[in-house]
């Protein structure tokens, strides 16, 4: 395991980390648009143990790195006249919606693409990059050079992009993975329970880890045991962090757990004191879009 030296061991095969992992958002997402290999890169140099980001689907079946199957939030393509036809009706999050979608589109007309920031009112200093970078594949970041030695946080997204594969998305993830020659350590995440063990059947020959991510539940609503038996640890948000001993209960059955989203701007007094808060409660990873604040405040406690 790369990370050994921030894990310390538990019954049998069991691992929980002993300080918390800095785990970058979608990159160092305050500082350039989120889902970009700059963003990555970034995050990287500000001291990041690893990255996350969301894959959806093209046309051709392709893995492309946004936050979700529609475009228009991400992406400057309602400005582009050549693409005006494929806005259409559809949904999101089981919401009809009208937009653009990632299914719609070949890997070569979304590298047509550039990606912006997707709240500039709150991050003006990352909208200043709007329109210049371009939105990269899987493939594209496991060929990146930055990435060696570091943990990638793969989130498999739901929608109806899905409903155009052959494959299955953890299928087409895993054969990007066992194609890359890259040096890094593989946290496979989705809100999906089925789309995860799913992943993991077809990564049963690879190291991977696998994380189930959840929102706005309760303790009492899954069996921490069984999901111990088949994965690594979940990754909830900060309100649930707060609303109930997750951290304890998980840590009892031998499931790490990872929290999102750190954000500097919700700090109500000092931001060091918001992320003292969220590091006291004993979580293994936080997801952070100011990496760099959070490593701050991790080396200053020592």
């Amino acid at each position: 395991m790369l990370l050994a030296s921030h894990l310390a061991p538990l019954s049998g095969n069991k691992k929980l980390m002993s300080a918390p992992l800095v785990i970058a958002h979608r990159g160092a997402s305050a500082y350039r648009p989120e889902n970009t290999l700059e963003a990555f890169e970034l995050g990287i140099q500000q001291g990041a143990d690893g990255i996350e980001f969301d894959l959806v689907t093209t046309k051709d079946q392709e893995l492309v790195i946004r936050h979700e199957n529609t475009l228009s939030g991400t992406t400057n393509v309602q400005t582009l006249e050549s693409f005006t036809n494929k806005r259409r009706n559809g949904e999101l999050h089981n919401s009809p919606t009208t937009d653009w979608f990632s299914e719609d589109f070949t890997l070569s007309e979304l590298k047509q693409l550039k990606a912006v920031e997707r709240l500039p009112d709150q991050r003006p200093g990352s909208a200043v990059f709007d329109n210049q970078f371009e939105i990269p594949t899987f493939k594209d970041l496991l060929a990146a050079d930055f990435i060696a030695k570091k943990l990638l946080v793969v989130e498999l997204k739901s929608g109806s992009h899905l409903n155009h594969l052959s494959k299955t998305i953890g299928e087409l993830a895993a054969e990007d993975i066992k194609a890359s020659t890259a040096d890094c350590e593989y946290f496979i995440e989705s809100f999906d329970l089925e789309v995860l063990l799913d992943a993991k059947k077809h990564l049963s020959d690879t190291s991977a880890n696998y994380l189930f991510a959840l929102e706005d539940t309760s303790l009492k609503e899954f069996d921490l045991q069984y999901l111990a038996q088949n994965l690594q640890g979940l990754t909830i948000s900060i309100e649930m962090l707060f609303a109930e001993d997750w951290v304890g209960s998980c840590h009892e059955v031998g499931l790490q757990v990872w929290a999102y989203t750190a954000r500097a701007e919700e700090a109500s007094t000092s931001i060091d004191e918001y992320y003292e808060r969220i590091i006291e409660t004993g979580v293994d990873a936080i997801f952070a879009d100011h990496p760099d604040l959070l490593r701050r405040v991790l080396s200053d406690r020592g």
